[in-house]
């Protein structure tokens, strides 16, 4: 589950959500063994030298690692939202080394339940073969003090199954490639304000050209995994709320058991902020949400 909506906003709250270590509890509870902790840690950095990171941010992910931790839950962390990288990377690339440099740092006495995932959805001028060569830089430096690490690889044209299918991922034991699936965009994406134009309420999705299409992309994804002998997480997918809950469960379900039928391991966006599968108003889950993710 994406703890989305807090830290990877300016800063947390901003957009409506905080994170409370009583939604881990109910995260752990509901059945779930991982969360996905998304952080804008380029709005917490120097903008030079080592590109310090913000002492209270460092804090505050101890937090939540640590209590998921403790509740025997893995924990990727993950550097998301650095909109400037994607468009300038000759200017970010470093910085985003310095970043990794001091997080691995941080962070290398910790079990490998913790895992890094190092950029969230590379595009624009973030291409795959720009992607693939930080993704290699990257990981070679972790690899100087930790050889057994987790690490997760998001590939270019914003981790889609064609940026994907086109990248070449270094060939390392402890790495695992990360893609997401939001398709059809008219589908997931309806009502959702933050993107602009709109795509309009209203779209269905669930024929049988629907699922032969989804059916396809998941076997393809599965076909480049195998290829390269490398596990696959789908680390994000869902359908934002405007959609009807019926509509959201279909979709929702879908992707999921396509997913364990290919052996992904899965990350749902997100928990109580947008495309939410828990209501925080009335402090429950959506339970055909819920259901769709965890049922049988």
């Amino acid at each position: 589950m994406n703890l989305s909506g807090a830290l990877e906003g300016p800063s947390e709250g901003e957009w409506g959500y905080t994170v409370r270590m009583s939604d881990i509890d109910k995260i752990a509870d509901a059945g779930f063994d991982t969360i996905r902790l998304p952080v804008r840690w380029s709005a917490h950095a120097g903008k030079s030298g080592r590109y310090e990171l913000d002492s209270d941010m460092l804090a505050r992910t101890d937090e939540i690692i640590d209590y998921a931790l403790a509740k025997d839950m893995n924990v990727i962390l993950n550097v998301h939202h650095y909109y400037q990288i994607h468009h300038n990377p000759s200017k970010h690339e470093r910085r985003l080394e310095g970043i990794w440099n001091q997080l691995a740092a941080h962070y290398a006495a910790y079990p490998d339940t913790l895992i890094f995932e190092v950029l969230n959805e590379p595009h624009t001028k973030m291409t795959v073969e720009r992607t693939d060569a930080l993704n290699k830089r990257i990981v070679a430096n972790i690899r100087k003090t930790q050889t057994d690490r987790w690490i997760l690889l998001a590939t270019a044209e914003w981790g889609s199954l064609p940026g994907l299918i086109e990248s070449q991922p270094p060939q390392d034991p402890r790495i695992m490639l990360s893609w997401h699936y939001y398709d059809p965009f008219s589908f997931t994406h309806q009502g959702a304000e933050f993107f602009k134009p709109t795509p309009p309420i209203g779209a269905q999705w669930g024929n049988e050209d629907d699922l032969a299409r989804m059916t396809a992309d998941f076997r393809a994804a599965a076909a480049f995994r195998d290829t390269h002998g490398m596990p696959l997480l789908l680390g994000e997918f869902g359908v934002f709320d405007a959609a009807s809950v019926e509509e959201r469960v279909k979709w929702i379900s879908t992707v999921r058991h396509l997913s364990e039928a290919n052996q992904f391991g899965w990350c749902h966006w997100g928990f109580s902020s947008n495309f939410q599968a828990y209501d925080p108003e009335k402090e429950a889950w959506i339970e055909p949400i819920r259901a769709a993710l965890l049922g049988d």
